[in-house]
């Protein structure tokens, strides 16, 4: 692992961790135990999980055979990556805009597009009255409670999409490319309680995270 430029030594259990991934439509995608694992990974091994799991969703559904063809599908739950210690609450729900966007006879691939957008009812329990108010325009699908090492709380609310565009091979599956464009609109506050009914005036802020994969021969 390179971060900022400089090399990460990785820990005997980070050295040791295997990551289960799957084109079988068949299989079910399951998020890995990341509870012992040093939280730089939590996002690539939760951004990896996110390409497989797109076209899994493509491949589960099997209709989409032409260029321009889209389906919508909604998500019935909220995907969580607190792991209890730091992060407390930490999670999104969104549902998936699927597209077939084109088809290469010749090179044999085929771009696909997955829109992750918010649900116009998040299945979200937000811990705080002032977290309902809309952070953008629609609906919060984003939350995150962290505690910090001076015993307060950061708690921040928002909303989050995902663009996914992929070129895959029609002859075997393989992802050759993929780049995800995530922003996150949010409106945090710092807290003196668990309960976040004492907190600071509200700070905007975006993340906005750009990933790219590619297949090395």
């Amino acid at each position: 692992m390179t971060s900022n430029g400089q090399p990460v030594e990785l820990d005997p259990v980070m050295a040791q961790f295997l990551q289960p991934l799957s084109l079988d439509p068949s299989w079910t995608p399951s998020m890995s135990d990341t509870s012992k694992l040093d939280p730089k990974w939590l996002g690539p091994i939760g951004d990896l999980m996110t390409f497989y799991v797109d076209l899994w969703l493509m491949n589960k559904i099997g209709i989409l055979r032409h260029a321009g063809d889209h389906f919508y599908l909604p998500n019935p739950q909220a995907i969580s990556w607190a792991d209890g210690a730091r992060v407390l609450v930490g999670k999104d729900h969104v549902d998936f805009d699927l597209n077939l966007q084109s088809l290469d006879p010749v090179k044999q691939t085929a771009v696909v597009v997955i829109h992750h957008v918010p649900p116009s009812h998040p299945n979200l329990q937000l811990p705080a009255e002032w977290m309902q108010t809309p952070v953008a325009d629609t609906v919060n699908n984003w939350v995150e409670v962290t505690k910090t090492k001076d015993g307060k709380y950061e708690a921040g609310v928002g909303k989050e999409t995902f663009d996914v565009t992929m070129t895959v091979s029609t002859v075997d599956g393989r992802i050759l490319f993929a780049s995800m464009d995530n922003p996150v609109v949010t409106s945090g506050r710092e807290c003196e309680d668990a309960a976040l009914t004492k907190c600071g005036v509200a700070q905007p802020h975006t993340i906005h995270r750009q990933i790219e994969i590619a297949l090395q021969h």
